[in-house]
This record gives C-alpha cells, sequence and structure tokens, in this order.
C-alpha cells in the first residue's frame, strides 16, 4: 500500500463468483451500488479489459453524480481493475484514479482505490469517499444475504381473437414464437421481442383482463426513430415521437431517457416504447 492509496476490506458470506458478479453485472450493481438513499438510474457495463463503464446516481433530494471509467484487469471471479472518474467530487473532477477489487478466500474484499497523488487522495477522503464506499458496502452485504433474483418472465396480453394478434405480435412486429399450445378451451402463445429478458403471451382462457386493458408496459430501444421507422414500415400506427417538459406531452425528442412513442395492438393494448441511451 503507498501514501496514494485508500484500502477498504470485507469479509462477506458469499461465493467469490457471486460477490463478482455484484460488481459487474448492472442488475445486480442497481441493488447495491451508491450509499443509503441513492440509486443507479444509469449502469452501463462493457465488461471486458478496455471496455467502458458508465454509472449516474440518484440521491435523495434529487443530486446526480455522474461516474465512468474503463476496465483494465477483468479476472473473474479474483481480479477487477478499472480507472474511475468522479466529475461531481471537486476533489478529482479533474484525474482519474484506479479502482482495484481483489477477492480472496471465502470471500475476502480488498478494495483499493489509488489516485495520482497523496494531497488528492486526502481530499477525496476528506470528502467522504470513504465513507460512501462503506455505506455502499453494508448495502451489497444486505444484497447477497439475500440473493433471490425477481425477473419479471411473462406479460398476459388480453386479445379478442388469437389469431389475428398472433398475426400482429409475430407477424408484424416480427416477435418470435417460442410456444404456441391448445388443450381443450385453452390456447396459449408466447412471443419473445429480439432482445428482451421478458416474453408476452395471449390466446384463449389466458387471462382474466378485457380485451384493451393493457395500458403502458413500456419497451426500451437505444434508437427510438429508426424504431419508429421499422414500426411504419411495417404497418403498424405509432404515435409522433413526444417528451415531457414541464407535465406536459411535447412533440418531438428530448433529452436522455425522455423520448416516448405509443402504439396499439388490435384490440387496443396500448404499448409504450422509450429511448434508453446508448454508451459506448
Amino acid at each position: 500500500m503507498s501514501d496514494r492509496d485508500v484500502v477498504i476490506t470485507r469479509e462477506f458470506a458469499a461465493p467469490r463468483r457471486r460477490v463478482f458478479d455484484a460488481h459487474t453485472r448492472p442488475d445486480l450493481l442497481r441493488r447495491w451500488f451508491g450509499p443509503h438513499g441513492w440509486r443507479l438510474t444509469v449502469c452501463d457495463v462493457d465488461l471486458r479489459e478496455g471496455g467502458e463503464w458508465h454509472y449516474v446516481m440518484r440521491g435523495p433530494d434529487d443530486q446526480e453524480m455522474v461516474l465512468h471509467g474503463r476496465y483494465l484487469v477483468v479476472d473473474p471471479p479474483n481480479l477487477l481493475v478499472m480507472t474511475e472518474t468522479n466529475v461531481d467530487c471537486h476533489a478529482r473532477a479533474e484525474y482519474e484514479s484506479v479502482i482495484t477489487i481483489e477477492l480472496t478466500g471465502d470471500t475476502h474484499l480488498t478494495h483499493t482505490a489509488t489516485f495520482p497523488t497523496r494531497e488528492i487522495r486526502d481530499a477525496v477522503v476528506d470528502s467522504g469517499m470513504a465513507r460512501g464506499v462503506g455505506a455502499s458496502l453494508d448495502r451489497l452485504t444486505e444484497t447477497l444475504e439475500h440473493p433471490m433474483d425477481w425477473k419479471i418472465e411473462l406479460i398476459p396480453v388480453p386479445v379478442t381473437d388469437v389469431e389475428r394478434a398472433k398475426e400482429f405480435y409475430a407477424t408484424r412486429l416480427g416477435f418470435p414464437v417460442d410456444v404456441d399450445h391448445t388443450a381443450g378451451d385453452f390456447r396459449f402463445v408466447q412471443v419473445t421481442p429480439p432482445g428482451s429478458g421478458c416474453s408476452i403471451g395471449f390466446g384463449a382462457n389466458v387471462t382474466e383482463m378485457e380485451p384493451g386493458d393493457l395500458k403502458g408496459v413500456q419497451i426500451v430501444v437505444t434508437d427510438i426513430e429508426k424504431a419508429r421507422a421499422e414500426l411504419v414500415e411495417r404497418g403498424v400506427d405509432a404515435t409522433p415521437i413526444w417528451h415531457i417538459e414541464d407535465g406536459r406531452q411535447v412533440d418531438g425528442k428530448g433529452g436522455d431517457w425522455n423520448s416516448f412513442l405509443t402504439f396499439n395492438d388490435p384490440d387496443g393494448n396500448v404499448w409504450s416504447m422509450q429511448e434508453r441511451p446508448s454508451r459506448s
């Protein structure tokens, strides 16, 4: 350890792989990263040596903190080394630090932050960085003690005519058909949008909702203009792109996470689409 380092250690009652994944998988990072009261609103990870990562955290009083860097060493489940820049911390806004996360045994974590100079290290320590990392690791402990993943698998869609719905979702929208099963008066069709971890299901006697009751389920895309053009080309009546401004719906694209459109299926179920910013 040098006089430019801040070292924090922890013991976790979890396998090294689980702790490593908690530092590299966006779905797990969103559960714990940041002090209590903060949450990750953007968590982009390109997990490879030379790949970049980008986080945006939002605090209890709507404060925002942006962190980003690149991966130098990716050696699961033992070692993760990455650069880090925090543009919202006055002590290190103009400087890049190196974060080393070493995992040994079952499981000892050593978190080392290395700064360009001792003076910068001292200024960062005075800013409360170590307390923030410590509070974040407290949340990681809580997350690892409750490791159950809660993933939405299927959204039921109420429809009147199963064949018409299948033509819309599978043929017109191009969602691959995973299942089409009939048993007596029951029929179940499952399709999955490309790239989605969640499917949609419809059919006969599938849901007690009435056709047209489903409204506002959201699809995210990286290019909403391209997505809208594809919808229109496929014969889907998509609304123009709009955004929210001063609590009102305004025509045209907005900033990050603030560009939307909607479209209906033949039964009047309403789907929303939102543009998710792409990070290189």
